[in-house]
């Protein structure tokens, strides 16, 4: 039987709760975990897909909860879960994976909606060589991807690595919010405004930051669903 263990991140009084944003595309039965808060689930076998979602926090303080997070990925991985990690899932696979080198602070956030290039052809992300767009938050990034362990599905002109498919496994780490519709995202840029988060006022005034959105979340979130664990 599928059920999906959504794996909750945020942090107390996160202005980013990422079940708002989830739940409509979860089409599996489902199970919250607010690990960030030390709950957790008894076992994995329940469960044959997970998502891991967004936080404020960063990956890279390397908290108790995050380590406890790392090690449930690890075994996820190798009883091969379907694992879908977004921002902070996207980072906390990586760094899980492929070491904590594959996670860094960023000189300044990226913010938008840019154009996310595919590069490589994909079952959730379709075939390589075509533009998408959705919004983008974060901080922190994925630097580092191993060509023998993982492939690079996608870029931004600021950030190599937006997405990232584990090799013979069913696990995908993916940086932008799919997840956030247009204006879900100029709001929570409203309510975060400040240390280098501009007013969405800007997002107005150029068609160069125009917020465009490709609605790739459909595609995605039913290829996610429709993929078997191994």
């Amino acid at each position: 039987m599928s059920r999906i263990l959504f794996l909750d991140n945020s942090i107390d009084d996160d202005v980013y709760q990422p079940l708002t944003y989830w739940e409509p595309l979860l089409l599996f039965p489902y199970d919250l975990f607010r690990v960030s808060a030390g709950q957790w689930p008894d076992g994995l076998d329940s469960y044959s897909h997970i998502l891991i979602a967004g936080s404020t926090a960063s990956v890279l303080d390397d908290t108790a909860w995050m380590q406890a997070e790392v090690d449930l990925i690890q075994k996820a991985v190798n009883k091969g879960k379907v694992i879908l990690g977004s921002c902070f899932g996207h980072q906390i696979i990586a760094r899980a994976l492929f070491g904590m080198d594959a996670v860094r602070k960023r000189e300044k956030p990226e913010i938008g909606w840019p154009d996310i290039q595919i590069v490589s052809s994909d079952s959730l992300f379709g075939q390589s060589g075509r533009t998408i767009h959705t919004f983008i938050f974060h901080y922190d990034e994925v630097c580092m991807v191993p060509e023998e362990k993982a492939a690079i599905i996608a870029r931004s002109k600021e950030c190599d690595i937006l997405a990232f498919k584990v090799k013979d496994r069913p696990v995908w780490g993916i940086q932008p919010h799919f997840e956030m519709g247009i204006v879900q995202s100029l709001r929570y840029i409203d309510n975060v405004k400040g240390n280098q988060v501009p007013d969405r006022q800007i997002f107005f005034r150029s068609t160069q930051y125009m917020p465009k959105d490709s609605g790739w979340v459909i595609p995605l979130m039913k290829a996610f669903h429709e993929t078997h664990p191994v």
